[in-house]
């Protein structure tokens, strides 16, 4: 009953009548386009950042990216330590 239905369904543009299994392919096939090219970029192996000006690897970035975010943590407790001592001295 349902294939009869998409069979049987037409769009009409302007005086062109194109039938709904049709619109649905091409939908399909830009989708799938879509879709493989986004995995091949998200997917691509050895891609390269930069940090700092310097190209490096993907594994060696996300080293350098938490070595970075823990310096940034310790110069803020470095900070909260100096403040409590300026405090205390008052």
């Amino acid at each position: 009953m349902k294939a009869l239905l998409l069979i049987g369904t037409d769009f009409k543009v302007l005086d062109i009548a194109i039938p709904l299994i049709a619109v649905l392919v091409v939908f399909a096939f830009i989708a799938i386009i879509s879709l493989t090219i986004y995995f091949l970029i998200l997917f691509r192996k050895n891609r390269k950042f930069y940090f700092e000006k310097e190209e490096v690897s993907a594994n060696e970035f996300k080293r350098l990216e938490k070595f970075e975010d823990q310096r940034n943590d310790f110069e803020l407790e470095i900070a909260k330590i100096k403040k409590i001592k300026r405090e205390r001295n008052k």
